[in-house]
């Protein structure tokens, strides 16, 4: 991604400016990271680093990590997607590091380049396989996905959406497609981030069809599928807990902040696992997260902050994290989570499947309106709010996929 003049003109004066503040002489670390807000806020709290810089990149960390726009802008060390590890031009920027507390799976996620080491460790977690409700609505969860769309069905009939979706925001959207496509066939959703992934899978197709024929259902979401289609994550969790415009919205652990802050006074939050198909397996919990890296130029200091970030010295900080919300860890000594978020992190270090949307490369991988984002977004557009029929639209959705993965990483 590239990096326009204003935007590194802005993070330069930044850096700048805060790196005079190096104690002893020696220059403060710089710790560039994707996120701001919150988290941001989050994780300046716990770092307990005096001689260190912290800045958020968000989108453009690709381009600092690849390409500096100058030697003082560089980070010594980034909290990145996973897939950026896989850039092989990043890949030859980062050191080994070690990752002792994440399981062997989750290791082998951030191994790159020709040596195949471990370049990263996993800071913070994310499980994306939850429905949030409130309960006095949802009495009785539904035990698979056939029961759930008849529950949907039912509610949205009596005049009560029974949905909220933040469809403003594309990633919302392939967390739904992967946590169906998880649950019919995973030796497809594991197959599909590799060149020979053939997105022309009947398992695909029927994915996109369950999803299709679900959105359409009228009165589905508070507002229609128009309002939906502008309402972002955060809004869709306000309409079920602070507004009771809807019964239930699929999202992530990182969505208890939110409710824990803006839900009605005396409101009460449940979960049940995002589900399957009806005679099947329970499906696998969809996860993704950031990684912690040090690049090169970093010398030793960068692999011992990543190693205290990570390791068992630094459970205490994240702890403090921890107990908020919004942060789940693989080191199994983090205790402290809300007892709404009990058991969570245990279930990431179980049986999962990585967030595909991250794995993805070429036409097919990128936000802001592109690859399977849009793909899934003008789904979305076609079956909630123009009304065309859900199996054709999810055939055509099969056949725009088939095209991006066939397009090539040079397109």
């Amino acid at each position: 991604m590239r990096m326009d003049r204003r935007q590194a003109l802005t993070m330069l004066s930044g850096l700048a400016a805060a790196g005079l503040a190096g104690c002893g002489g020696e220059p403060p670390l710089r710790i560039a990271v994707v996120w701001s807000g919150w988290e941001l806020s989050r994780f300046r709290d716990i770092l307990d680093e005096r001689n260190a810089v912290v800045y958020s990149a968000g989108d453009n960390i690709a381009a600092l990590i690849r390409n500096p726009v100058a030697r003082t802008a560089a980070p010594d060390v980034a909290i990145v997607p996973r897939g950026l590890v896989e850039d092989h031009a990043i890949c030859t920027r980062l050191r080994t590091v070690s990752s002792k507390n994440d399981p062997p799976y989750w290791q082998e996620l951030l191994r790159c380049g020709a040596d195949g080491s471990i370049k990263g460790a996993w800071f913070k977690v994310a499980h994306k396989s939850l429905v949030w409700y409130r309960p006095e609505a949802v009495p009785d969860p539904p035990a698979d996905w056939e029961s759930w769309v008849r529950m949907c069905e039912s509610r949205a009939a009596s005049g009560h959406p029974p949905l909220a979706i933040g469809a403003a925001d594309g990633w919302v959207l392939t967390d739904w497609f992967e946590n169906v496509l998880a649950g019919l066939d995973r030796d497809t959703y594991r197959t599909l981030h590799e060149k020979t992934g053939d997105w022309s899978q009947e398992s695909v197709r029927e994915a996109l069809r369950r999803l299709a024929r679900l959105w359409s259902i009228e009165n589905l979401f508070p507002g229609g599928g128009r309002r939906a289609l502008i309402t972002q994550f955060h809004d869709s969790i306000l309409d079920v807990f602070r507004y009771g415009r809807a019964d239930m919205v699929a999202a992530s652990d990182f969505a208890w902040p939110v409710i824990a802050q803006y839900r009605s006074p005396g409101q009460a939050a449940r979960r049940f696992r995002f589900p399957g198909p009806r005679g099947r397996p329970a499906p696998p919990v969809v996860a993704g997260g950031d990684a912690v890296v040090a690049l090169r130029s970093s010398g030793d200091r960068g692999g011992r902050l990543v190693e205290k970030l990570t390791g068992d010295e630094g459970v205490s900080r994240l702890e403090r994290w921890a107990a908020a919300g919004g942060f789940l860890s693989l080191n199994p000594r983090v205790q402290g989570y809300p007892p709404e978020l009990q058991n969570l992190a245990q279930e990431v270090r179980g049986d999962i499947e990585f967030d595909l949307s991250d794995r993805l490369t070429g036409r097919l991988a990128g936000g802001n309106g592109q690859g399977l984002w849009r793909v899934l977004t003008e789904l979305f557009a076609k079956v909630a709010v123009d009304g065309q029929h859900p199996d054709q639209v999810a055939d055509s959705a099969v056949q725009a996929l088939r095209v991006l993965s066939e397009a090539g990483e040079g397109s």
